[in-house]
Order: C-alpha cells, then sequence, then structure tokens
C-alpha cells in the first residue's frame, strides 16, 4: 500500500495518533469534540476534528471515535493535500471496529476492518484496487488506536517497548516508548495532568502530551518528525458535551455485539 506522505497522521495520531485515538473509558455519556491545528515550520496548514463518545451496554463501556482531518500545503519544499475521515469503536481497551475513507494528493484510499474470531480483518481500496489483511489479534499488543501510552506502566526505567498495529501503514510495528514528564496542560482556562511522552518506529518519532479529564484520556499535543519532515498537532478547544448535528456517525451509534467485531440495532 501507499504510505501516507505528509509528515503526520493518525492516522494522524492515533497513529492525534493525535489522536486517538485517544481514549478508554468517558465519564460524559453525551460526547466531547476536540479541535486541533496542524502546523509545519511556523504554517498553519490545516485542522483536525475528533468526536468521541461512550455508551453502556450490559454494564460495559462501548467507544466511539470519529476524526475528520483536512491538510493542505503547498510550499517550495512541500506538496500535499489530505482530507479523510475516520471511525473506531473500541471494547474492553481494544479496538474492534475500524475504518477509513480519504484522499492523499491522488490517492483514493478506503479501509474497512473489524475483530473477529481473534483475527482484525482489513479490507483495503486504493484507487479501485482491492486487497485483504488478516492479522492475527496474538501478533500485537495494542493498536495506535487506543494510544497505550496514557495509562501503560513505564516501570523504574521509564521505558517501554510494544508491539502496535499502527492503523495508519496497516502493519505491525515495534514502537519503543519513554516516559519524560508528567505535568500539567493549559487548554482554554483549565488545567489537565499530563504525561510527556516520546515514542518512535519505523515510520515516525513524536514526542506527545496526553492526558486524562476525569475517566478520559485527552491528547493535547503531538510534535513529530519523519522522513518528510516535522509538524505539531495542538488542540485549540474541547467541548462537552459534543454538537451531535455535527456527528451523525458518532452520535446515533449501533452496539457492539458480544463477538466484538459485528454490530446489532440498538
Amino acid at each position: 500500500m501507499r504510505e501516507c506522505k505528509l509528515m503526520l497522521l493518525w492516522t494522524l495520531f492515533f497513529g492525534i495518533t493525535l489522536m486517538l485515538g485517544v481514549l478508554r473509558a468517558m465519564s460524559s455519556m453525551e460526547g466531547e469534540e476536540i479541535r486541533y491545528v496542524v502546523t509545519t515550520r511556523g504554517f498553519q496548514i490545516g485542522n483536525v476534528i475528533v468526536a468521541q463518545k461512550a455508551t453502556p451496554n450490559q454494564g460495559e463501556q462501548e467507544i466511539y471515535f470519529e476524526n475528520r482531518t483536512d491538510v493542505s500545503a503547498s510550499f517550495l519544499w512541500m506538496r500535499y493535500h489530505q482530507s479523510l475521515s475516520e471511525h473506531a469503536a473500541l471494547k474492553k481497551d481494544n479496538l474492534v471496529r475500524y475504518s477509513r475513507q480519504g484522499r492523499n494528493n491522488e490517492a483514493d484510499v478506503s479501509v474497512e476492518g473489524w475483530l473477529s474470531q481473534g483475527t482484525f480483518n482489513l479490507m483495503v481500496t486504493e484507487n479501485g484496487k482491492q486487497g485483504t489483511l488478516l492479522i492475527p489479534r496474538r501478533d500485537y499488543d495494542r493498536t495506535t488506536m487506543e494510544c497505550p501510552e496514557a495509562f501503560m506502566d513505564f516501570g523504574a526505567s521509564g521505558k517501554a517497548t510494544l508491539r502496535i498495529l499502527d492503523m495508519e501503514h496497516l502493519v505491525i510495528v515495534t514502537r519503543n516508548y519513554r516516559l519524560v514528564r508528567e505535568e500539567v496542560y493549559r487548554l482554554g482556562d483549565r488545567e489537565y495532568p499530563c504525561r510527556v511522552v516520546d515514542f518512535s518506529d519505523i515510520y515516525k518519532s513524536c514526542r506527545r502530551w496526553i492526558g486524562m479529564d476525569g475517566d478520559t484520556v485527552i491528547m493535547f499535543r503531538q510534535d513529530g518528525k519523519s522522513k518528510e519532515g516535522s509538524y505539531s498537532v495542538r488542540a485549540v478547544s474541547l467541548h462537552r458535551p459534543m454538537p451531535c448535528n455535527q456527528h451523525e456517525w458518532i452520535c446515533d451509534q449501533p452496539v457492539i455485539s458480544p463477538d466484538m467485531g459485528s454490530h446489532s440495532p440498538n
């Protein structure tokens, strides 16, 4: 598959990555919306809107996530456009359903994925050409959509290594993490406890500011670089409850059935 040619994305983060992609559980059943700006070399080149919602199902939380990205850059050293929407569903801290539709420069890409019977199934269409990937669940520890650095135990060394299913590149990578420090991050008129974590794999290296608002995991900022260049993604607003008329997919979600991969109506 063709790799994304921008120096980000999440899948951008959650490759906001931003990222996630981004949470374990939520205190607000009404959901929340986080808006980000994307910059490179001091220029604003795009924005990201992340919506997330939790729905109770037989005493368990089901987490739904939506990411809409619009990035466009035209400089002497880079020409790039990306417009995509990304959806994910998590159950018991595991990604169980995933979809992505969008365009990267001249490539139209669609991805549909679901976890069923111990295998993550991926159907990929790129410029009309279709392919299927089957990835055993036992082969990876977490996915990029789960942001494990928000709650993992770094131990005395402050370091950790996980096998990560990278939903941007649709491959398993070895990702090395390092806890840099704990601090407070200010967004608007509020301050949030936050972890600053460095991580790297074969595709990128990033520093991520990730924290908690009650039971909600929020990525506040990500600075990163890849072979294409450097970038920064920063949260500029957090809205709760989420304006559901802007996020129909996430506001009227079906219930994930017990096999974790399929869906059934509410």
